[in-house]
C-alpha cells in the first residue's frame, strides 16, 4: 500500500471513543498514532463502523470528525475532515 500521508504519524497510546448515528452509539478504541491530519485507531472489531464518525480522544476537549481511509483487521486509518 502506498503511504500518502502528509506527515509522519507520531506513535500514541491514548484511549478514545468513536461516536456515530442519531442516537450517539459509542465504541471504545485506542489511538495508536496521530498527526494533525489523521490517526491510526485500533478496535475490538471494525464491524459496523461507518465511513464517517466523531472521534473523542480522552484528555482532549474537542471531537474530531473522521473519514475512514483504510481498514486492516481490527485497525482503521482515518483522516480528519
Amino acid at each position: 500500500m502506498l503511504d500518502q500521508r502528509k506527515e509522519l504519524r507520531v506513535p500514541q497510546n491514548k484511549s478514545g471513543v468513536i461516536r456515530f448515528g442519531a442516537t450517539g452509539y459509542e465504541l471504545p478504541c485506542a489511538v495508536i498514532d496521530l498527526t494533525r491530519y489523521g490517526a491510526g485507531i485500533a478496535l475490538a472489531s471494525v464491524f459496523g463502523v461507518p465511513e464517517v464518525f466523531q472521534l473523542f480522544i480522552h484528555g482532549e476537549t474537542k471531537a474530531r470528525h473522521c473519514r475512514v481511509n483504510w481498514v486492516q483487521e481490527n485497525r482503521l486509518g482515518v483522516s480528519f475532515d
